[in-house]
């Protein structure tokens, strides 16, 4: 009688022999072998096609290459890789920072979007959803992003500031004026807080100024109606 594989012994050795063609990748990167870095990420895939660092790595190198369709599709397979190593939610993260650095804010905002949903715990996940958002002008999603992430981790200055600059973004000066003073006094060495803080005052003073032009003229007026003809 043939005994069936142990398909968990199959397994680990797919990861063992995966990790090994990813770290020789790495090996010949360093040594600017590009053609044997990728060779060796490609057979990396051969071995566990669902090994995350290697999706990663190979999808950006597909985006570099002008491959924009593979490297999509390498991401979005990272949906399906199993967390070996507790830290997938980083490898969603990396994914969504270089299509941040791309500028490709659409592929980031989808993938952000999938992330959350598979790690909701994940604050920088949100931030990166958030920035993706405000990007499209999805000004709703991202300040619902930007709260989310400070939700859960409400002492982080950064989001705090992340929050009121996408306020700002979406025209809600006075809420952002409130929020960012409140970044600013976590913390005052924080130059892009301050600096996101001036603007926000002077958007404000712009927008307040011909409110208090009008409301003189309304009251300039009410006044010369009110007065009396002088007698012959």
């Amino acid at each position: 009688m043939t005994r069936k594989p142990d398909r968990k012994k199959k397994e680990d050795w797919s990861l063992f022999d995966a990790e090994g063609a990813y770290a020789d990748s790495i090996f010949k990167s360093a040594l600017g072998d590009t053609d044997g870095c990728i060779a060796a990420l490609a057979q990396a895939l051969v071995f566990k096609p669902d090994y995350a660092p290697a999706l990663l790595t190979m999808g950006t190198v597909q985006y570099q290459l002008g491959n924009p369709e593979e490297g999509a599709s390498l991401f979005s397979k990272l949906l399906l890789a199993p967390d070996d190593a507790g830290d997938l939610w980083e490898i969603f993260d990396k994914a969504g920072d270089f299509l941040i650095q791309e500028k490709l804010y659409a592929e980031g905002l989808a993938l952000f979007q999938s992330a959350v949903k598979k790690f909701p715990e994940r604050s920088v996940l949100y931030q990166g959803l958030a920035c993706c958002a405000a990007h499209q002008g999805v000004f709703d999603q991202a300040i619902d992003a930007s709260r989310m992430a400070l939700q859960l981790d409400p002492d982080r200055q950064t989001l705090t500031s992340d929050l009121g600059w996408t306020l700002f973004l979406a025209g809600r000066l006075d809420e952002a004026e409130e929020v960012l003073q409140k970044a600013v006094a976590m913390d005052y060495s924080d130059e892009l807080a301050r600096e996101n803080l001036r603007i926000c005052k002077e958007a404000l003073q712009k927008q307040r100024q011909p409110l208090k032009k009008k409301a003189k003229k309304r009251k300039g007026k009410s006044a010369d109606q009110g007065e009396l003809p002088e007698k012959p």
